[in-house]
């Protein structure tokens, strides 16, 4: 009888074992971001470096594109009935040396991380299986940026090798990401200001262009790119109230001010008889005349007519347009007319004719407006056309929000460059700065605290936005995702200076400007620039600049307009 109770309690202790284990090591989520590349390496490598965080013998995997299954990589999946869309992205993910803890995050645009957010149910992270496979990972971030304790960085050959660039992701990784929700939605723009693109974007057609014509409840026409076989799709969703969808209702969120970043005009200059003719510089008014499709030639800068000039597009979801579009183009948010919008002259987007995917001949031509879906195809634009057949990139002008990544294909090249607007250059004072040159980061790319962005910091240059992250308003996804953009501001002078951090951060002094904020129709309450222990609230992109403390008053406004929002 002794001998059976004994063998029991055996049995009993393996069973619990068995129970207990998985717990023990059950894999704690931090943070599943999706929106915006702007914050995509910064906190990649803030999450992977963060005593507080990864710590020093994190782990990280990055991939992007197809996989062999033919299904994206990465993916944000809207789970809501009727909707059911899936939008492809870059996907990092962090994990700690005891695979408990986990963050991760995939780049779409800044409309496309905010719907994932706010639709309830909220949107997925989707990845694919063949992400655990060994050798599946693509080293989309230099392992230059990782460091691992005080001994160095991570890399081929180094003593750290075996905790740097995971090769796969591991099973126990996968399993606790996989079909997960979104709890974090990154943008470079306000909530309200995406849900005002959201709006534009999916009503029909107006001659005021307040509507684009992308039409469609609870999917709208999708945009479709020039340059390959992406597109991005308009689906309704509130940040307020309840959920256009479902019914359900949008939990409070709260707003991460991160940093400020310039939008950045690239071009290429490898044409003698076109932008690279000596061209350093366009004002407001020649951007306007190129991006609304009227003159798209030389004639512009002074030079021939007969030289095209091609403007590169983004969609009008992304959040780098609509800082573009309010900051240089067109009237502020609440205006009732968009003059000189980028969507001038577009018309109504019919798949399959030139306005979508936009491929069409300026009023006045010979150059011609092409639409890019996401950062690397405005960037590959410029480059060399993207290797299409139809375009080599000469005498290409785009934008993007300047990060070293962003625009690496172009830096340290006299055949690429960026532009001065109205006079005023963004870029002086980062590591590597050549005039007219994108620098180099030579990884890292350290800068001093205080430095970086000149005439952004100091209200000159019109043209940026502050780069957000949005979460719920209490609970665990504030507490961990407050985390990953403290570890952010304070790590961004150590190794590639790509923001200004909005609060003081390890020595720098901050963002001391704000732009104005108004009322949108999407706006809850009052709006107000978070001063003064106000919430902020409310739209801003476009909005006029001001500064915290003395001198006060106006630093840059909307001459179009006559003058500021608010």
């Amino acid at each position: 009888m002794r001998n059976r109770i004994n063998s029991l309690f055996v049995t009993l202790l393996a069973v619990s074992a068995l129970v207990i284990a998985p717990a023990a090591n059950a894999v704690t989520v931090k943070v599943i971001a999706a929106g915006s590349s702007a914050q995509w390496q910064v906190d990649a490598i803030a999450a992977a470096n963060a005593a507080t965080l990864g710590g020093v013998n994190s782990h990280h995997y990055t991939i992007k594109g197809k996989c062999p299954s033919t299904a994206n990589c990465g993916q944000v999946f809207d789970v809501r009935p009727g909707v059911n869309h899936a939008e492809g992205g870059s996907l990092w993910v962090v994990w700690n040396n005891a695979q408990t803890e986990v963050w991760a995050y995939l780049s779409v645009d800044s409309v496309v991380g905010i719907r994932a957010f706010f639709s309830n149910p909220r949107a997925q992270l989707q990845i694919d299986s063949g992400t655990e496979t060994s050798g599946s990972a693509q080293n989309l971030i230099s392992y230059a940026l990782f460091k691992y304790g005080d001994t160095g960085t991570c890399g081929p050959n180094s003593a750290q090798e075996s905790t740097c660039d995971a090769s796969a992701l591991p099973t126990a990784i996968y399993n606790a990401l996989n079909n997960q929700a979104i709890t974090a939605g990154i943008t470079d723009v306000r909530p309200e200001d995406a849900k005002f693109a959201q709006v534009r974007i999916n009503s029909a057609l107006t001659a005021n262009l307040s509507g684009l014509g992308y039409t469609g409840t609870p999917t709208g026409i999708p945009v479709e790119s020039a340059f390959s076989s992406s597109t991005a799709t308009p689906i309704v969703f509130n940040i307020y109230g309840t959920d256009p969808v479902t019914g359900n209702s949008i939990p409070p969120f709260t707003v991460f001010e991160v940093g400020a970043s310039p939008i950045t005009i690239v071009d290429n200059r490898t044409d003698t008889s076109g932008l690279g003719s000596g061209v350093s510089n366009v004002t407001q008014a020649q951007l306007q005349t190129l991006f609304s499709g009227t003159t798209c030639n030389m004639s512009v800068f002074g030079g021939s007519a007969s030289v095209a000039v091609n403007p590169l597009l983004r969609e009008a979801m992304s959040g780098t347009m609509n800082t573009n579009e309010f900051t240089n183009l067109t009237a502020p948010v609440g205006s009732t007319a968009f003059v000189n919008s980028q969507e001038t002259n577009v018309g109504q987007p019919t798949p399959g004719t030139a306005a979508n995917p936009l491929d069409m001949t300026c009023v006045t031509g010979p150059g011609v407006r092409y639409r890019g879906i996401g950062t690397g195809e405005i960037v590959g634009g410029v480059f060399n056309g993207n290797g299409v057949s139809f375009f080599d990139g000469v005498d290409a002008i785009g934008y993007t929000f300047f990060s070293y990544g962003n625009v690496s294909k172009l830096a340290g090249s006299s055949s690429y460059g960026y532009l001065t607007l109205n006079g005023v250059d963004p870029l002086i004072g980062q590591p590597g700065y050549v005039q007219g040159q994108l620098p180099v980061c030579a990884l890292p790319c350290p800068a001093k605290p205080g430095t970086t962005f000149k005439h952004l910091r100091d209200g000159t240059y019109r043209s940026w936005s502050v780069l957000r992250a949005v979460t719920d308003k209490s609970g665990v996804n504030r507490t961990n995702l407050d985390a990953l953009v403290i570890a952010a501001q304070n790590n961004i002078n150590k190794t590639v200076p790509d923001f200004v951090p909005f609060r003081a951060a390890a020595g720098d002094p901050g963002l001391k400007l704000y732009r104005s904020h108004s009322k949108n129709a999407y706006t809850v309450g009052t709006a107000s620039n978070g001063l003064g222990g106000v919430p902020e609230n409310g739209s801003d992109v476009g909005g006029c600049i001001k500064r915290l403390g003395p001198p006060p008053g106006l630093l840059n406004h909307h001459e179009n307009t006559g003058g500021c929002k608010l």
